[in-house]
């Protein structure tokens, strides 16, 4: 079983340190929130996790905020920005690796090791999203420059017994 609290701080650790290293922004944490949201446009960009748990995290923000990041990643003035396009979708991905890749680093001192994806990014209107019940997890609201996003772990264990590796039959005789 993975801590609440640890979860909490995880999130909140990697996401200040990537925001304040490499965007020069800070964050301010404004609560845990609900995992039904209404639906906007915005983008969300997801990474999977592995391991003996299993699951994803998530970063959501609203596109103008997405733009604000490609120019603090960039060193780019924030007015040239040209809205959502392939580099703004690269910055997101980029952000949301190393924000989970952080929270990962962190939770293996109770999961064991833990390998990420490649992120995913989507970019729409009119969407909603949400995790399976069984996983356990966490939805973390921030703020940095006026703007709100969010940050989602949710983990499960992959097996009956965590630190027990699914074996893998063959032949239907052994299994190694």
């Amino acid at each position: 079983m993975i801590d609440h609290e640890l979860l909490v701080t995880s999130v909140t650790s990697a996401t200040a340190e990537v925001f304040s290293m490499m965007l020069d922004m800070e964050v301010e944490y404004t609560g845990l929130i609900s995992d039904l949201r209404p639906s906007e446009s915005g983008l969300i960009s997801l990474v999977g996790i592995t391991g003996d748990w299993g699951g994803s995290g998530s970063f959501c923000c609203p596109p103008g905020f997405a733009t604000l990041l490609y120019s603090r990643m960039l060193g780019l003035d924030a007015n040239d920005a040209q809205g959502i396009d392939d580099e703004v979708l690269d910055v997101v991905a980029e952000v949301t690796n190393m924000m989970i890749g952080n929270v990962k680093n962190a939770l293996e001192v109770v999961t064991g090791p833990l390998a990420i994806s490649v992120p995913t990014v989507i970019h729409g209107r009119n969407f909603q999203f949400r995790n399976a019940s069984a996983l356990q997890g966490v939805a973390m609201g921030f703020r940095a420059e006026g703007q709100r996003f969010e940050v989602r772990i949710a983990l499960a264990p992959t097996s009956d017994a965590v630190g027990m590796r699914n074996r893998i039959p063959v032949l239907g005789f052994a299994h190694i």
